[in-house]
Order: structure tokens, then sequence, then C-alpha cells
């Protein structure tokens, strides 16, 4: 199981669903999806300034960037970023009551 302080509840849905998931620092998950080699990088608790650069980097790329709300905010306190094909699939299931598998 999962347990992570602030974490969405559909989080232990989407890592079941994943063929491989991976803790990376700040900076080198969002520029392995900037480059393509992953397809999303999910933070909780990141500070601001901890994503204006990953941000602007991800989608000067073609991806999406966000909070978990979907809100294009670097002050929400969560950050989602991906290649943009997955975004609201990828928020859908994160928003997910525990327990529940939300289907896109």
């Amino acid at each position: 199981a999962v347990a992570v302080a602030g974490a969405a509840p559909g989080l232990p849905s989407l890592l079941r669903r994943a063929w491989r998931e991976r803790g990376f620092g700040d900076f080198w998950g969002y520029g392995l999806v900037a480059e393509g080699a992953a397809e999303a990088m999910i933070e909780f608790g990141p500070q601001s300034w901890d994503l204006a650069a990953p941000f602007l980097l991800v989608e000067e790329a073609g991806g999406v960037a966000t909070d978990l709300a979907g809100h294009r905010s670097i002050h929400g306190g969560s950050a989602i970023a991906s290649n943009g094909l997955l975004h609201n699939e990828l928020l859908q299931v994160l928003r997910a009551p525990a327990g529940e598998a939300a289907e896109p």
C-alpha cells in the first residue's frame, strides 16, 4: 500500500496501473517528461520556486503542467506534468476516492 501525507486518494490506483514507477528529484523527472523519456511526473508538496522552471520546460516541449486540481499554477502545493496525451486521465484517476478505480 502507498501512504503519502497529502497525496491524492487515487495515487495507489494509478501506481497499480503503471507499467513502471520511479521516484526522481524535482527537476530530473520534469526533464524526462520534456524529452519524452517519461509520460508523467507527479509531486506532492512542492514550493512555487521548485516548479517555475520545470513547468516552463515541460510546456515548451509540448507537454502540460498543472496542479492536481488541474489549474495551470505553481502555487497549488502539488504538481503533475505530462506529455499532454494522458493528462486529464491522470487527473481523473488521482482524484478518485481511495479504493475506487476511475475510468477515463
